[in-house]
């Protein structure tokens, strides 16, 4: 079953993975679910705090590994996209491809 992330929910099939509830991508379908992780800019960080670790960056189409342009390429945003059935290709996308298609 194909992922689709609509720009709120990231669903497989009927399923509801998680949910974007403004900067915070939160488990399941409800905004009282728990935090995953969080957009800090460009950054994504683990839970919801902007405190929390480095999980990625967004650095112009690339997804690196941890808060500096220098770190690893991962994968484009446009691929990450593509991985989700997303449109867009800021920053959400690259949480929600890091937390579910990693």
């Amino acid at each position: 079953m194909a992922l689709k992330f609509d720009g709120k929910f990231l669903k497989e099939g009927s399923k509801t993975l998680c949910n974007l509830d403004g900067r915070i991508v939160r488990d399941g379908s409800s905004n009282s679910g728990k935090a995953l992780c969080n957009v800090d800019r460009k950054i994504i960080r683990d839970g919801s705090s902007n405190s929390g670790k480095a999980l990625c960056n967004v650095d112009g189409d690339n997804i690196r590994d941890g808060s500096s342009n220098s770190g690893k390429l991962l994968i484009k945003v446009s691929d990450a996209a593509r991985k989700i059935g997303a449109t867009s290709r800021g920053p959400s996308t690259a949480a929600i491809w890091f937390m579910f298609c990693r």
